[in-house]
């Protein structure tokens, strides 16, 4: 067993293994090489920390086991090639060795008391090896550099460094400002020295937390300037990091919130926080908790898609879209998204973000991705039901059949299926028409003649109270037809009820009247003093009558008035009722034919015409006008 030195030293608080065994060389009046030389051992053993040199040294310094092992957690032992263990954490090396060594030249001038013999008084503290300590917080001053060596051997043979320091440091020439410690700095002060943490970081790893803190702070500094201070960055980091969870995560909105408060669908100021945690330290396993903070907000914020990575990790279902990442995933122009997506609230009006920025929940607005691109416009709506420019309009307007959508610049806003299952109701319930079909008019025709709306039509086929045919010539919507008659008596008892409901008939009221204003309208002759003239000049039937409780005259027509007009006359809006034809196409046809416009008492309609003088036009269409004998 061997024989404790003659003349040994105490360890310092936090000193390291390489600090004390420079100080023992020093007490026994030699330099740290010669000295391990004849203890038996190389020195570089004791820097490699080679258990049987280290196990000889402290035997021969008098050193317990405790006194060992406290050394050396300060110091840090290696773990593998690039991780070392230090005060009972898991570290990079990098973390703790580096060839610029800081120190605090207070310490080290407190505890120079010796003039001759300060080199075994002199400790360097194993605080100052790590990466994450900026200050001495006994004196608030800031870790300098006090020497830079490449060569590990020369780094650390910290007695002949410290011996050509020395006189500088007692002179001040390394002295700076002092500074107050900030609570980062306390924070990892009592971390080190006793494993105390009373902060939301100590379920974290010391190396990761103190990391992640400079880098969250780093990037928030970042926003308003490059010139960025590490010691500010780290307290600033730790000012969120230190709260946990929700301080994180304010942070991180701090970084990736435009100045409009919206999420911006790119890394911003993340940029450096994602490379860290998804590349520099990929995979030590110490950064999992904070990999899973910033994967789980990244997915919030960011439209990724199933199959992409984020942080290691595949992400297996899409949390959010932007109008650029459904465009490309529906085949949809992203201006046509936004319409869609704006109406069903997922944006506001005025959000003028770019398609890139503006993002939404995928999962949410699943099903209105699915059907927009199966929506047709209205010529396919048209073609795919059999129904005329006017018939699709009515029904849309009767609340038969809805679009999808009510934003006027979007054209493909209808559901095909919703209006082949019409068609297939009305197939179902149509019976085959017999004969010529006289007598019977289409749904759009009875509407226009009666007042009655589609949706009113459509109650009492349902019911059964109102027949529908069926011409097989005729493909679709258009296809179908009611009795004139039935229609009739369907029109005298609703307005039967209504006038019961309003307590009897209005004076003046006759059998199916309305306003001669109304009914122009509704057959496309917007020049009241068109049809009056019609009137006047007795081509017409209407009748003047008295309005209840009013000192005026109107002019009403009962149906009886509105068939006799019909029979003789007609105008390009009840053509294109009637045939189901293109406006265009009929207004070719009566100019091919040289059909005149009827004028009565002059220039007062462009598109009137007396009924036997288009017959021949309609024929050549192969449509003959309903209103034909």
């Amino acid at each position: 067993m061997a024989k404790t030195l003659r003349l040994t030293v105490e360890p310092a608080a936090r000193e390291t293994l390489l600090s004390f065994i420079s100080r023992m060389a020093a007490a026994n009046g030699t330099n740290v090489g010669d000295f391990a030389l004849d203890l038996g051992f190389a020195f570089k053993r004791i820097v490699d920390q080679e258990a049987s040199a280290v196990a000889e040294f402290a035997e021969l310094s008098g050193l317990s086991s405790q006194d060992l092992a406290t050394l050396l957690s300060w110091t840090g032992e290696r773990i593998g090639d690039v991780r070392m263990r230090f005060r009972g954490e898991v570290f990079i090396s990098r973390a703790l060795r580096n060839p610029v060594v800081r120190g605090c030249p207070c310490c080290i001038r407190e505890q120079a008391t010796d003039p001759v013999d300060a080199l075994s008084q002199v400790a360097m503290a194993g605080d100052w090896l790590c990466r994450g300590v900026e200050i001495c917080v006994k004196h608030g001053h800031l870790l300098v550099p006090l020497w830079t060596c490449s060569r590990v051997i020369e780094r650390d043979n910290i007695g002949e460094r410290l011996g050509e320091i020395l006189p500088d440091v007692r002179s001040g020439l390394y002295d700076r400002e002092p500074v107050e410690p900030s609570a980062y700095d306390l924070w990892i002060d009592r971390r080190l020295a006793c494993g105390e943490d009373s902060t939301e970081l100590a379920a974290q790893p010391l190396f990761a937390a103190m990391t992640f803190c400079s880098l969250l702070g780093d990037a928030l500094l970042r926003q308003h300037t490059d010139d960025v201070d590490d010691r500010n960055a780290k307290a600033l980091g730790f000012a969120h990091a230190s709260r946990g969870t929700q301080g994180i995560r304010e942070a991180l909105d701090l970084l990736t919130r435009g100045e409009d408060g919206r999420s911006r669908s790119t890394q911003g100021g993340l940029h450096k926080i994602m490379s860290t945690l998804g590349t520099l330290y990929r995979d030590e396993p110490s950064f999992d908790g904070y990999r899973d903070m910033v994967r789980d907000y990244g997915l919030e914020i960011w439209p990724l898609g199933a199959g992409e990575s984020l942080l290691g990790q595949t992400v297996t279902e899409r949390r959010l879209h932007s109008l650029v990442s459904a465009s490309k995933e529906t085949g949809v122009g992203a201006g046509i998204l936004n319409g869609f997506l704006t109406e069903a609230g997922a944006f506001l009006a005025e959000d003028t973000r770019s398609p890139q920025h503006k993002t939404f929940d995928a999962r949410r607005y699943q099903a209105l991705l699915e059907e927009i691109p199966t929506l047709i416009g209205p010529i396919a709506m048209r073609e795919a039901i059999g129904a005329t420019k006017q018939e699709l309009i009515t029904l849309e307007e009767d609340g038969v059949l809805a679009p999808r959508t009510k934003v006027a610049t979007i054209k493909s806003r209808w559901r095909a299926a919703e209006g082949l299952a019409l068609i297939d109701e009305l197939n179902r319930l149509a019976v085959p028409l017999s004969g010529d079909g006289a007598g019977w008019e289409t749904l759009q025709m009875t509407r226009f003649r009666f007042g009655l709306s589609v949706r009113q039509l459509l109650d009492k086929i349902r019911d059964r109270s109102l027949v529908v045919a069926k011409r097989a010539e005729v493909f679709g919507y258009h296809g179908f037809v009611v009795e004139i008659s039935a229609a009739q008596a369907l029109e005298d008892r609703l307005r039967q009820e209504r006038e019961q409901a309003e307590g009897g008939p209005h004076a003046g009221s006759r059998e199916g009247d309305q306003p001669v204003s109304a009914f122009a309208r509704e057959v496309g002759l917007r020049d009241k003093g068109a049809f009056l003239s019609l009137i006047e000049e007795g081509l017409t039937p209407a009748t003047k009558v008295v309005l209840q409780g009013a000192k005026r005259f109107q002019w009403r027509m009962t149906r009886a008035d509105v068939a006799a007009f019909h029979e003789r006359f007609t105008t390009l809006t009840v053509l294109v009722t009637e045939t189901g034809l293109h406006r265009n196409t009929i207004m070719a046809a009566l100019a091919a034919h040289n059909v005149p416009v009827f004028r009565a008492g002059g220039p007062n309609s462009v598109d009137l015409y007396r009924r036997q003088d288009v017959l021949a036009a309609m024929k050549s269409l192969g449509r003959p006008s309903p209103g034909s004998s």
